[in-house]
């Protein structure tokens, strides 16, 4: 049964004349793949096997990045999280310009922080500078994105300790199992 409502829904959708875009959202439709139109808010109507559609929340995004491990010039590690937030400016641009928008957008800060830190030594490293780093950097290209902020909410100059594990060395490379 359900298969019969997924088809049903399907056969529907492909045949459907139009789209609704909410007030928080924004779209663009490509027609015959060549032709693209800018939608804003209310119903448009569309072409069914002509038209692609494609609708986007326009409202703040908000990108949480992972923890990041980092060597500063004079070999201290510095750990530190961040976060940034974005919204939606111009939709055709950000569809010609990126493929993933929050990948992209987390690389490109990522690597902004690594630069910094590594060309930096520890005790000159602090947040704010991160930030105005990462934010320079982001504003550098015109993705169609607005940033709203960028900010490290965790940061820490840390100790690093390394375990040493019983390893023994074979001929035919790194063995952890066996014991000599």
């Amino acid at each position: 049964m359900g298969q019969i409502q997924q088809f049903i829904e399907y056969i529907f959708n492909a045949l459907k004349i139009w789209v609704i875009v909410q007030p928080w959202e924004a779209g663009i439709r490509v027609r015959n793949g060549k032709k693209i139109k800018k939608l804003d808010k209310g119903i448009h109507f569309k072409l069914p096997y002509f038209d692609s559609v494609y609708v986007q929340e326009i409202r703040l995004r908000v990108r949480e990045l992972p923890m990041q491990t980092l060597t500063s010039k004079d070999l201290k590690t510095i750990t530190l999280n961040s976060s940034i937030g974005y919204s939606i400016r111009d939709i055709e641009k950000l569809y010609q310009t990126l493929y993933r928008p929050e990948m992209t957008l987390q690389n490109i800060a990522m690597s902004a922080i690594a630069e910094v830190v590594y060309t930096t030594n520890a005790r000159d490293v602090s947040p704010e500078l991160l930030e105005k780093s990462v934010l320079s950097k982001l504003s550098a290209e015109d993705y169609g994105l607005n940033y709203e902020y960028f900010k490290v909410t965790n940061f820490a100059v840390v100790r690093t300790y390394r375990l040493i594990q019983d390893q023994s060395w074979v001929d035919s490379g790194f063995s952890l199992n066996e014991k000599k």
